[in-house]
């Protein structure tokens, strides 16, 4: 499961695979595939004009997916 998370405070909006319990970041939404997720923060991202940030390894993790299937 990929999560998107907002931090208003310092425009920013991150996807990860991870529960993000720090202060002032906020989950907008989960999805189960990265495709689906970095869509949403990227629309995000660019309607708010927040940076977009994510973990390559989710990346990668996810990508390598489709090939063992």
């Amino acid at each position: 499961m990929f999560r998107v998370y907002l931090n208003p405070k310092e425009a920013r909006v991150l996807v990860t695979r991870a529960k993000v319990e720090e202060k002032d970041w906020v989950l907008v939404s989960r999805y189960s595939t990265w495709d689906k997720a970095y869509k949403k923060a990227l629309y995000l991202a660019s309607r708010l004009d927040y940076v977009l940030e994510w973990y390559l390894e989710d990346q990668v993790e996810s990508v390598l997916q489709i090939f063992k299937n």
